[in-house]
């Protein structure tokens, strides 16, 4: 169900791998994995009320009526509930379509994971790009320092000039401690993601991945279908169908069949075999009305379902619309603050010049300075958030642009089923 196939579009062998990581040792996948066991391990319950139950009875008995007689007693004994009102299959279908939902749910986990651990080893490497150009900004203003130190040993400037250099270059430094720390978290965070002691270790810095290709033109609706909490929320709408069937059913008589045959003292002869037949019908008069709100209660349920259903869609609809729109905005930024960065940076060294030359005060360089180094922060942020965007935009498609989409996660047939029972 899920497709994973978008995360190579990165083309990154480490955070393939990565990925695979994530899959295979992820402690909270390993829970949702479990829970699932459990769901259907619970839809498979729920079939066996519609098969009869066969028992076996092993004991000894001993008369006391003078005889003294005793001896080993051996039975079979079978019920079996005959389902006339669809009692036991409600229940049966509802178990079953909350299974699949659980299915859905286990698939959208596994989805989100793969795009958790993407968008931390985007962050790490993202993070891993500003620490370079804070260490950059720290050389060139180191540089810068040391020029203007050698000009007021010169006489050339006042002091003053040096304070703010060596003030810049103390905050250049900041930058720098600061990048360092949230590469390390980063890596942390990937660490825990696959499974592994957070030693912020990892080696996951391969530098950011080029920018993704446009979103393709007309994506389908339908596409939506494949969104495993979309097919989970269906698919609940079609348990609590059952589940309201169900609870009509149980407003009716409850017919079965129970039987046994048991062996006692004189062995397999027609003497030492007890047989017995007998049908039940159990039909409820006075229950105080548990029966008629259980129906209420799942009526109710099943509106909350639909509703809710609805509502999952319009989100899955608005992320997807949220994601392209923000994409096409970012681009036009980035290539905005690219200009920029170009611009300015022509301008500081043509200035740096200058300033070398003693045409120029220190302030007007660092006031150059200080815009570059703003500019390249600000068009390397949103090229972060337009990889990230990117992993958005594909969780909400529920995995790669494709033209094919499967079939409808419901079936209308058994909806209409479950209908007419009612």
């Amino acid at each position: 169900m899920a497709d994973q196939g978008w995360v190579a579009s990165f083309n990154s062998s480490v955070l393939n791998q990565l990925v695979q990581d994530a899959m295979t040792s992820n402690r909270d996948l390993r829970a949702a994995a479990a829970r699932l066991t459990e769901a259907q391990a619970l839809a498979r319950q729920s079939g066996a009320g519609a098969f009869p139950t066969l028992d076996a009875e092993l004991g000894t008995r001993a008369d006391g009526n003078g005889s003294s007689r005793s001896g080993v007693v051996a039975g079979l004994g079978v019920n079996w509930e005959l389902d006339l009102w669809g009692r036991v299959q409600g229940q049966r279908m509802a178990a079953g379509y909350e299974a699949v939902a659980a299915e859905a749910i286990f698939e959208a986990a596994r989805q989100s994971l793969a795009a958790a651990v993407t968008l931390a080893w985007i962050d790490v490497n993202g993070n891993a790009r500003a620490l370079e150009i804070a260490r950059q900004e720290l050389t060139a203003r180191q540089s810068l320092l040391n020029s203007v130190e050698a000009r007021i040993e010169a006489q050339e400037i006042l002091a003053v000039e040096g304070n703010s250099a060596r003030a810049d270059v103390s905050r250049a430094r900041d930058r720098v401690i600061a990048s360092e720390a949230a590469v390390a978290n980063g890596l942390r965070v990937l660490e825990v993601l696959t499974g592994r002691y957070p030693s912020g270790r990892l080696n996951a810095v391969t530098g950011l991945p080029a920018l993704p290709g446009r979103v393709p033109v007309g994506l389908p609706a339908q596409i939506l279908e494949r969104r495993p909490d979309i097919i989970a929320a269906e698919r609940q709408v079609a348990a609590a169908f059952y589940r309201r069937s169900q609870a009509k059913a149980a407003q009716m008589p409850l017919v079965s069949l129970s039987g046994d045959i048991t062996r006692r003292h004189g062995g397999l002869t027609p003497d030492g075999l007890v047989w017995s037949l007998v049908g039940n019908i159990f039909a409820p008069i006075i229950d105080g009305g548990r029966r008629a709100e259980e129906v209420n209660i799942r009526t109710a349920r099943q509106q909350e379902a639909l509703a809710l259903y609805g509502a999952q869609a319009l989100t899955a609809f608005r992320e997807v619309e949220t994601a392209i729109a923000d994409e096409a905005a970012l681009r036009r930024r980035l290539t905005l603050l690219n200009s920029a960065a170009r611009e300015l940076e022509q301008a500081v060294g043509t200035e740096r010049q200058r300033f070398e030359a003693g045409e120029l005060e220190a302030f007007r360089l660092n006031d150059l300075r200080v815009r570059y180094y703003a500019a390249l922060r600000d068009a390397h942020a949103v090229r972060v958030a337009l990889l990230r965007n990117r992993v958005e935009l594909h969780l909400a498609l529920g995995g790669s642009f494709v033209t094919e989409v499967p079939a409808p996660a419901a079936s209308q047939q058994d909806l209409a089923s479950a209908s007419q029972t009612d």
